[in-house]
């Protein structure tokens, strides 16, 4: 068992840590189960495996780490992740609980919910991080649409460009005082000597954190001149010619 902690302000035990990608199985590879949770399932385990009770107290730490890349490791068998909001804006965050059979007693003991192989979760992501066509990676086959829409078009672009940004000096918050932060834009579009950012945006695209993150980056990049045009992933689905030829418009 854990060690109890003050009554008033949830403080665990363990090594916090944050991180661009949303999965800690890239961090902890040894981990090979792990089962996804709502946050009140989880504020149910945490008060068991700390012998904690005040579920308000860890409400409000969770609240302030509903964001991707945070992963906590509560021991060397035991680590929890953020997951996302799937089940739309309003509705309960879900949680990623990673662990290996020295913990899996006690997860089925508090946790009522099916086990998943890490494994398993790992092939499915490459399956839906890897969606080729005429050369280019895509995350989904809707970003397809919009490449061969510019495509059909004669435009120049480049698809899913990762990169880093800088920070210093710029009057921006940002949650752990990096100089720096890792980027990805959908496309980066060239046309009449210029240079656009289109944004395909899903669902994750309107939560809270999110919203704010993609404020701030549009804002850094219209700093260096560069404007970032954003369209509903089923704009961009239904109609993808209709959505380049809009946003080839507006470089005019």
């Amino acid at each position: 068992m854990v060690q109890a902690v003050p009554t008033t302000v949830f403080n665990p035990l363990g090594k916090e840590n944050n991180n661009s990608n949303i999965s800690i199985v890239s961090v902890a590879p040894q981990l090979p189960f792990y089962v996804e949770v709502r946050t009140g399932s989880l504020i149910s385990f945490l008060t068991n495996i700390y012998n904690f009770s005040n579920r308000p107290a860890i409400q409000n730490w969770l609240t302030a780490r509903q964001k991707t890349g945070f992963y906590f490791e509560i021991n060397e068998h035991l680590h929890l992740a953020f997951a996302d909001q799937r089940d739309g804006k309003s509705t309960p965050y879900w949680w990623f609980i990673y662990y290996d059979s020295f913990e899996k007693k006690r997860i089925f003991n508090n946790i009522k919910i099916e086990e998943n192989s890490v494994a398993t979760k790992l092939q499915k992501e490459q399956a839906k991080e890897h969606l080729l066509w005429n050369g280019l990676t895509f995350r989904s086959k809707t970003e397809i649409r919009i490449a061969k829409a510019l495509s059909s078009q004669n435009i120049i672009f480049f698809a899913n460009v990762n990169g880093f940004m800088g920070l210093k000096g710029l009057p921006i918050a940002n949650h752990d005082n990096r100089h720096r932060e890792k980027a990805e834009v959908d496309f980066l579009v060239f046309h009449n000597q210029k240079c656009m950012i289109l944004e395909v945006d899903g669902v994750h695209h309107n939560e809270a954190f999110q919203k704010k993150w993609d404020c701030t980056r549009d804002r850094i990049f219209l700093r260096q001149g560069i404007s970032t045009v954003r369209f509903s992933a089923e704009q961009c689905y239904e109609n993808a010619s209709a959505v380049v030829e809009e946003f080839l418009e507006l470089f005019n």
